[in-house]
């Protein structure tokens, strides 16, 4: 670095660019190194899951495989007392229901232990006035009733007797003689499996569950809903899990987001001993994973820290070459900008002292109209509109820029040859009671301004003023009247007809209408009335300095009258709309604009109901 600084001098943009360089290629060395490293800790995050998943399944695997094998002999125990019974019915009940109570009392993990008849009633190991309950369409009652010898299990089911979901294990029952005589049964609950589940830490969203031979779901457990029953009984699983079983159906791992609650996780299953069920155990993604994002925020932080290390020693650099090119630029520099300065053709620019020009450039003379050297030495009076403007704009220049040192308006200003112009004027103070004044035409924009805010309060088809300038005028015609003590009309007029035209002959003819009637309606006001169109062919009009009510309804009949004069189209043929007006007075009816135009609007719909081109006025149908 040392040498690189005393060689021949680079230009900016070269030494620009190998700083550059150096840093993206360094950057990229760093963050390839730093995802290597963070990959292979990823992998072994996910290794280390689902080995505890693995675990997890086998220990599960065993200790319910085990809890079957201590149920199965519970039952096969009563099977075989069951055989040996007395055949006299008394004794063989007794015998049965000394055998269901002395195993039941080996197995307290299970809710209850009964037995049934050769029909699948269950009559052994329930308590009297018990409802009759019968067991023979149920899928192990039928597997047992077909020859099975060994334990039976049932897929997920809601018991008859004690409504709760689980499984049931059952045994086929004999007699002496080897006859069908029944099954004896007892169940595991969906809760037993869930508190057997809970005692492992799977993190806040990790999950155990229990599924049949078909895949139905026995029991679930997540720490996120600890309480859940949902999708007991129902065979919901991902096509990742569905593919994996089809493959290897006793024992497996897999990464996917589960169906039943769609978060990710290392799922490892192993199929319980004897087949009947399959337990899971998973961890959820963002568990295991945790320290490891910890980890990415560190090296993170750390190859950024880097990253801005040597972005700053780079900066450092290539900023103390720029000082030493930028002082070698810097004569020139100057002369550069005041060349543009001077011969700019946007920005006037003056020098003013004593309000008078010392100097200014050619764009201030052609912004004025004026020729060369005209303006130099000339009072700034010649550039103002008159005498009163020169005066109040002086003075709230110098009292802005004896307080802050500068002054900023927008200014109407005159142009050699009389007309006016708008003007952005900006000033500052130079030494030597001098001042710099920039200058720039801003005529259009005021023009535009002017234009915008004349079609934001005016109807572009009648040029009469839209409802919100009639809401306006509206406000400042009541305040007024409140303090004169004279009364105002407000008044809504609908067009009578004028429908009938607008979709009969279209929409070029309804216009021709609403602008005629607009035109007659303003010649049938006065100056200081105001008419509106409020929308559709409905209009506004308020007029005002009534010395009593009886005035409006003169000016009224007259308006009715003018629209209701035939109206030419532009085609050469001639329609006659009229005019229902509803009428509202203020003070008599109201001060405020809502209420006034809301009782106005009432009585014009009235004034249509009783009869076209009537009056109504509020508080006299």
């Amino acid at each position: 670095m040392k040498n690189l600084l005393q060689s021949h001098p680079m230009s900016l943009r070269q030494l620009a660019f190998w700083l550059v360089a150096g840093n993206i290629v360094m950057a990229a060395l760093l963050m390839a190194a730093t995802w290597l490293a963070l990959d292979s800790s990823a992998t072994a995050h996910a290794d280390r899951a689902r080995q505890a998943t693995e675990n997890l399944a086998d220990s599960l695997s065993a200790e319910i495989g085990a809890e079957l094998k201590q149920i199965d002999n519970a039952l096969a125990t009563v099977a075989l007392q069951a055989q040996r019974a007395s055949s006299n019915a008394g004794e063989r009940r007794m015998a049965i229901e000394r055998s269901l109570v002395e195993q039941r009392a080996l197995i307290p993990q299970v809710d209850a232990m009964r037995a049934t008849d050769a029909e699948g009633r269950v009559v052994y190991g329930v308590a009297g006035g018990t409802r009759p309950v019968s067991l023979a369409d149920r899928d192990y009652f039928k597997a047992a009733a077909a020859g099975a010898t060994s334990l039976v299990v049932s897929e997920p089911l809601q018991g008859r007797i004690l409504r709760d979901w689980g499984i049931i294990l059952a045994r086929r029952l004999q007699d002496g003689d080897g006859r069908f005589a029944g099954v004896v049964y007892t169940n595991l609950s969906t809760a037993h499996f869930m508190r057997q589940f809970k005692r492992f830490a799977l993190g806040s969203t990790g999950a155990i569950s229990l599924r049949s031979k078909d895949m139905r779901l026995v029991a679930r457990y997540s720490a996120r809903e600890p309480d859940s029953t949902k999708g007991v009984g129902t065979i919901s699983v991902s096509p990742e899990l569905q593919r994996l079983l089809a493959l290897q159906p006793t024992h497996g791992w897999y990464r996917t987001r589960t169906a039943l609650d769609g978060i990710e996780r290392i799922t490892a299953y192993r199929q319980v001993p004897g087949g009947s069920m399959t337990v899971m155990a998973g961890l959820a993604t963002e568990d295991f994973l945790a320290a490891w994002r910890q980890q990415v925020s560190q090296q993170v932080a750390l190859v950024s820290g880097v990253i801005v290390a040597l972005a700053g020693f780079s900066v450092a650099i290539f900023r103390q070459h720029r000082r030493a090119h930028a002082a070698r630029s810097e004569l020139a520099r100057l002369a550069a900008e005041q060349h543009v300065m001077l011969d700019n053709e946007l920005i006037g620019m003056a020098k003013i002292k004593d309000r008078k020009i010392v100097w200014k450039n050619r764009a201030m003379e052609r912004l004025f109209g004026y020729e060369g050297g005209e303006l130099l030495g000339a009072s700034t009076r010649q550039l103002f509109q008159d005498e009163a403007a020169y005066v109040e704009k002086g003075k709230l220049a110098a009292g802005a820029m004896r307080e802050g040192g500068s002054y900023r308006a927008q200014v109407r200003m005159r142009h050699k040859s009389g007309r006016s112009l708008w003007v952005d004027l900006a000033g500052a103070n130079l030494p030597q009671g001098e001042s710099l004044w920039l200058m720039a035409d801003i005529s259009a924009l005021k023009a535009s301004e002017e234009t915008a805010q004349h079609l934001a309060l005016h109807d572009a088809l009648t040029g009469l003023a839209n409802r919100l300038l009639f809401k306006e005028r509206l406000e400042y015609i009541l305040a007024d009247s409140k303090r004169s003590g004279k009364t105002a009309a407000v008044c809504y007029l609908d067009l009578d007809g004028f429908k009938e035209v607008n979709d009969g002959l279209g929409h070029d003819a309804g216009d021709a209408v609403l602008r005629e009637v607009a035109a007659r309606m303003s010649a049938c006001v006065r100056a200081n009335d105001v008419i509106a169109r409020l929308g559709g062919d409905e209009f506004g009009l308020v007029l005002t300095h009534l010395g009593e009510a009886g005035e409006a309804d003169v000016v009224l009949h007259r308006l009715v009258d003018a629209v209701g004069q035939p109206v030419a189209l532009p085609d050469g043929s001639f329609v006659t709309v009229g005019a229902s007006i509803g009428v509202a007075l203020t003070p008599n009816h109201g001060n405020d604009v809502a209420t006034l135009m809301k009782l106005a609007d009432g009585a014009m719909y009235r004034s249509k109901k009783t009869g076209k081109g009537r009056i109504s006025v509020h508080g006299q149908e």
